[in-house]
């Protein structure tokens, strides 16, 4: 009997290793790639724009940090309501653009609309974008250990180590997104058309992307990654070159 266990451990040890899914030892480099760029964003942006400023950053990450449960909430209830069988291309999109995209983007942008841009400190639609971004990194830095951890009720069959290096720099893409238009949206009379555009935007690349990934098409995920960083750059841009003040 035991002879036995002992063979089937070994069994078990070579499935997972040879596993296409199995996580890299390099891959949990990853889980300092949010807190570092968070650390980095405030030690450069905090001296220049002073201690309000600073305090607002803190902010944005914990509320980043608490948009994580809204995630958890929805892998919980797909999975309580089986809509985690995802044989069928509806099931895919609809787990793809619903419980990934929107659960993930709405935890962001809750608190981030309604507690973070309302604040004085965010006085041009750049710190918009800058808000969001930490906002950003600090829901990256808590559910990117989740998923590494498998701690997520569900786990959906794409690589895991390119999924864990290429999870922060996609998020903050969507958060240039959401940032763009919720930031600008602040100081322009159509609030709610620009505030509604971020959020369905940033939805719509973080569905994408996770769509592109589950199906393994890494050509449309090549032409997503260079279309989506060509638009963020150019949303910075037009952020950084408009001065409400001068409107």
């Amino acid at each position: 009997m035991i002879k036995f266990i002992v063979k089937l451990e070994k069994i078990v040890i070579f499935e997972l290793i040879n596993s296409p899914r199995m996580m890299k030892p390099i891959a949990y480099f990853t889980l300092a790639f949010a807190p570092v760029i968070a650390l980095g964003l405030y030690f450069y942006l905090g001296p220049k724009y002073g201690k309000a400023f600073r305090k607002v950053l803190i902010q944005s990450f914990i509320a980043g940090m608490l948009g994580v449960s809204v995630l958890a909430a929805a892998k919980i209830l797909s999975s309580i309501l089986g809509l985690n069988d995802l044989r069928s291309l509806k099931r895919l999109l609809f787990y793809s653009f619903i419980t990934i995209g929107l659960a993930s983007e709405l935890g962001k942008f809750v608190l981030y609309r309604y507690y973070i841009v309302p604040k004085k400190t965010i006085d041009r639609p750049i710190h918009g974008i800058t808000m969001s971004v930490m906002t950003t990194l600090g829901f990256c830095s808590l559910a990117l250990p989740l998923f590494m951890l498998h701690l997520f009720i569900t786990q959906p069959a794409y690589p895991e180590t390119s999924y864990a290096f290429i999870f922060v720099p996609a998020n903050i893409i969507f958060a240039v997104v959401m940032g763009f238009f919720v930031g600008m949206g602040k100081f322009i009379k159509t609030y709610f058309t620009f505030t509604l555009t971020g959020l369905l935007g940033a939805v719509f690349f973080h569905g994408l992307f996770i769509f592109t990934l589950m199906t393994q098409d890494f050509k449309l995920l090549s032409l997503f990654a260079f279309g989506s960083t060509v638009i963020v750059f150019i949303l910075g841009i037009k952020a950084a070159m408009t001065d409400p003040e001068s409107d």
